[in-house]
This record gives C-alpha cells, structure tokens and sequence, in this order.
C-alpha cells in the first residue's frame, strides 16, 4: 500500500509540472497582445492573414537612338576612251591616237533618312506593404471563442 501511494504522488508531481508547463507555454505564446484583434466582439472567432506586397510592372517604351538624315557625297564616274582621229594633212593614212576623259555619272549628294529606334524598360513600383489583418471566421462546431483580455 505504501509503494502506491508513492507512485500516485509521483503521477500528480508529474501531472502538474505538465500543467505548469503548459501553462508557461501558452503565456509565452500569447506574449503582449500582439496576437489579438485590437477590438475583439465577444462571441466571434477571428484570424490573423497575411497579404503580400502588391507590386506593378509597368514598361516604358524609351528613346535609344534619335532619328537623324545621313548625308554622303558621291563623286563623279569618268572612264577614258582612245579616239583614232585622222591627221589634218589631207588624204593620207595617217591617224593619231587621243585619250578622252568621259563622264559616266556625275557627282551627286545623297541623303538617308534613318528612323529613331526606341527600346522597352520594364519598372516595378510597390503599391502596397505586406501586411496582417484580422478577418472574423466561422468558429468550429461546439467551440466557444477564446476569452481575450482577461
């Protein structure tokens, strides 16, 4: 008889130090309030839900190069001919060989006309912080809400 009463009062020093653990527990758990709704309404179960950041992508079409007119000179294009002209004495056979200068193509000025080229800039602009908020759930089926606040 006295073996078991020593083991009962080995259960309940277990048991409450279990307790007391628990309950330190849940202390340390619950902290300074931090995780209660500001203005808790008696009878209503609430959660705590984290919404990310919101970004906006947003592309910019950008000047990369002005449009601009390209001018070039061309020179002109001669060629040279070999002309057999006849001598001036008469009636004889006799000819004499000229190189004459020719043009083909005279000299010109062209003008090119490239178009501006722009490219695309892709900026993210943050639109809103992450954040938690508190939104009112169903509480579960023969559940009370906890008591907040003491």
């Amino acid at each position: 008889m006295d073996f078991r009463r020593k083991n009962d009062h080995r259960r309940v020093v277990a048991t409450g130090a279990a307790l007391i653990a628990v309950l330190a527990a849940d202390i340390g758990v619950a902290g300074d309030g931090g995780d209660c709704p500001p203005n808790p309404e008696p009878g209503k179960c609430y959660e705590k839900v984290y919404s990310p950041a919101q970004y906006e992508d947003q592309a910019e079409q950008v000047l990369d190069q002005p449009a601009r007119v390209e001018t070039r000179t061309i020179e002109a294009v001669y060629r040279f001919e070999e002309k057999r002209l006849p001598t001036g004495d008469g009636g004889g056979q006799a000819y004499r060989t000229v190189v004459e200068k020719v043009l083909v193509a005279p000299a010109r000025v062209e003008s090119y006309a490239t178009p501006a080229t722009y490219r695309i800039v892709m900026t993210r602009r943050k639109i809103r912080d992450a954040s938690f908020t508190w939104q009112v759930i169903a509480c579960a089926a023969g559940r009370t809400p906890p008591r907040v606040g003491g």
